[in-house]
């Protein structure tokens, strides 16, 4: 079974997607922020992490770079809703970055199924 590292300081949307991945056979681990969620990565095996980019502490973009920079080829799906308060839309960057795929919220539950079953 396929596991998933959610990653958003959003603890509605974490719930939300954990409760909704986990019904649909995935065994999901959430982080409230890039730093935890990092941690995470360094105690167990991911297959793949769904991470907000606009959060305290570490942000998404920090995420990306950071499991590229260890040289792993875990796939990563990068989120925002923030943008729209922003100068700049980071999701493109996130990209450039190594996420393999964006999604701008609000988020349907089946888009990010979708989004989650090509990445892996």
């Amino acid at each position: 079974m396929p596991r998933i590292l959610i990653i958003d300081d959003d603890e509605t949307i974490r719930n939300v997607f954990q409760r909704f991945l986990t019904g649909k056979g995935f065994d999901v681990s959430v982080a409230p922020d890039g730093r935890k969620g990092l941690r995470v990565l360094d105690d167990e095996q991911v297959d793949l992490v769904v991470t907000d980019i606009m959060m305290p502490e570490t942000d998404g973009l920090e995420v990306v770079m950071a499991i590229r920079g260890k040289g792993t080829d875990i796939p990563v799906i990068a989120m925002s809703g923030g943008m729209h308060a922003m100068p700049m839309d980071f999701l493109p960057m996130a990209k450039k970055f190594g996420a393999c795929k964006v999604l701008y919220k609000p988020i349907e539950l089946e888009d990010l199924l979708a989004a989650v079953q090509e990445a892996l």
